[in-house]
């Protein structure tokens, strides 16, 4: 993929595939778990979709600051002095760009199986980004791909039936697909940090970027909700905060590290399934917590989504 996939993985791709698995068995759960505190499962509304964004990243801003600036204050400065730019792109559209985008969709009845449906558009935003930015032709292939998947997105608007719940559900699908845009965005631009800076450095340096603007809204959105929040509540808030960004976010870009970004967008194929069988896994264990419905026209609206990505990154043998 032009200059970002210039240097090849100089091992077998097998273990870093599994690692991206694991991210993906976790992350393809977040879906379900900001799900859980929108309210959109069996329980009442815990956050919307702003402060929800504002209590993901809140716990692990002085995390990621006191190992930036606590233990790798040179390399930190170093980064931002040398990729100011870089950092505040991959910090805004990675930390609150992605998240109320994402959040935005699901509190508006986007349930969690196409929400990571959307997410798995990420390849074909890599490949349109890479035509536009690093020179990468763009093939016949590669626009019927992205079409095929624009018109799974469409007839999954459908499924609503009337035409007014139509347009107004695929205007919800289009802002949940900014989510997968941003984090395609940010995958190019920390690709070429990867081979000359720490990835976890990197990781946290943005991370903390991109979260002091969340923050600063924690005084309005956010505070009294967490003073009230439940146990349930609070595992689901860890578990989106530690496990799937403090963690997650630095699984991912230690993998841009070692896989061709072409490759590594290849992954996001796990996570539809994945959350798909969590959601029913869950409701059939807690059926007064989670609720598993996908309508048949979501599911034609997916496969052909699936499909379009299939066309987009497989070989062509």
């Amino acid at each position: 993929m032009g200059p970002v996939d210039s240097q090849p993985p100089s091992r077998s791709v097998a273990p870093y595939l599994l690692a991206a698995f694991g991210l993906f068995l976790v992350w393809s759960n977040s879906f379900i778990a900001a799900s859980y505190l929108l309210g959109t499962e069996g329980k009442a509304a815990r956050l919307d979709f702003v402060s929800l964004s504002v209590v993901r990243f809140l716990p692990i801003l002085p995390l990621c600051l006191i190992y930036c600036f606590g233990f790798h204050w040179q390399e930190s400065l170093a980064l931002l002095r040398k990729h100011p730019w870089r950092v505040l792109v991959c910090g805004v559209l990675g930390s609150p760009g992605y998240s109320l985008a994402l959040y935005y969709g699901q509190q508006n009845g986007v349930p969690p199986a196409v929400a990571s449906l959307t997410i798995a558009l990420v390849p074909l935003f890599v490949m349109l980004l890479a035509a536009v930015f690093l020179g990468e032709r763009l093939t016949g292939r590669k626009v019927m791909a992205f079409l095929v998947a624009v018109v799974g997105l469409i007839i999954i608007a459908l499924s609503k039936g009337d035409p007014r719940e139509a347009v107004a559900y695929g205007g919800v699908l289009a802002v949940t697909a900014l989510a997968p845009l941003f984090w395609s965005i940010y995958s190019i631009a920390a690709k070429p940090i990867m081979a000359r800076s720490s990835p976890l450095v990197f990781t946290y340096l943005s991370i903390s970027v991109g979260s002091i603007p969340l923050a600063l809204m924690f005084p309005w959105k956010g505070r009294e909700e967490l003073a009230q929040m439940p146990a349930d509540g609070w595992v689901a808030i860890l578990f989106l905060s530690i496990l799937c960004t403090f963690g997650g976010y630095a699984v991912w870009t230690w993998l841009l590290r070692h896989l061709p970004a072409s490759t590594l967008g290849f992954t996001v194929f796990f996570n539809p399934p994945l959350t798909t069988t969590s959601q029913l896994v869950l409701a059939l264990l807690f059926p007064t917590l989670f609720i598993w419905q996908l309508d048949p026209m979501e599911w034609l609206g997916g496969g052909l989504a699936l499909l379009g990505l299939a066309l987009a990154v497989c070989p062509r043998r």
